[in-house]
This record gives structure tokens, sequence and C-alpha cells, in this order.
């Protein structure tokens, strides 16, 4: 339902925009969490939420990972295997 029925719908020319404008550093971050946060399409907000999500689960891996000790022993094995 394209035609502006669906308050869900999302249309191909923000995805273009959007993706160009998270791939802006510090600006990209801003947009994310304001889109998912505010505005009436469901989908949209969604979307940026999961990002926020993985972007979150990551970053408390690697502090755990830090505080486990184990995050250097992790790093040295990429890097002798990338050689």
């Amino acid at each position: 339902m394209a035609n502006g029925k669906d308050r869900n719908y999302v249309p191909v020319w923000f995805w273009m925009l959007a993706l160009f404008v998270v791939a802006i550093p510090c600006i990209g971050w801003v947009m994310i969490i304001v889109w998912a946060f505010w505005g009436e399409n469901e989908s949209r907000k969604n979307y940026f939420r999961a990002i926020l999500i993985w972007c979150l689960f990551w970053v408390l891996l690697v502090a755990l990972l830090m505080c486990l000790g184990l995050l250097p022993a992790i790093l040295q094995e990429v890097r002798h295997l990338a050689k």
C-alpha cells in the first residue's frame, strides 16, 4: 500500500537518504537515535532500534572480553591469522 494510507510504508527514497546520512560520522549516530525514538512510522523506528540493540550487544561483548582479559589474546590471534 504505497499510496500513503499505510502508516508503516517507507519509500525507497527515504532509505536512500537514510543510508547516506547514517554513513556520515557523528551525524549518523544522532540520526539513528532520532529515527529510533521519534516519528509516527513504527516500521522505521523498529529498524533503527534494532541497529541500536546490535551496537549495544557488540559494545557489551567487547567490554566483557576486556574485563575477562581475553581481548588482547583474541586480537593477537587475529593478527597472527591475518599474516
